[in-house]
């Protein structure tokens, strides 16, 4: 279940973050509302908590301390994008507060 709720946590970053270029906003909008009332309405508890647990292990990866060149991505993630992935991984699935994107 983890590789499903990855691919359902990349597509509703997709469609939370991605540019007006990359799709309409009031396509990407309706699809966060319609992603949002499936997730509360039809996913199974276990489901559920298999997407809060993918929100955990992609913060993790966001957050990871630097490698051996001192690389890490942390500095790469937005305010928005970490609230995101934190919302989530506490269960609440609505997407970033303002909906806005910052690619």
């Amino acid at each position: 279940m983890d590789n499903l709720a990855d691919t359902v946590l990349g597509l509703y970053w997709f469609l939370n973050f991605c540019s007006d270029d990359e799709l309409d906003p009031d396509v990407a909008v309706k699809e966060i509302e319609n992603l949002s009332h499936s997730i509360a309405n039809a996913f199974s508890d276990m489901e559920r908590m298999a997407l809060q647990e993918a929100a955990k292990r992609s913060l993790s990866n966001w957050l990871r301390g630097p490698d051996e060149h001192g690389y890490t991505p942390r500095r790469l993630l937005t305010s928005d994008q970490r609230e995101f992935l934190e919302e989530i991984a506490a269960g609440h699935f609505a997407g970033p507060p303002d909906n806005e994107s910052d690619a």
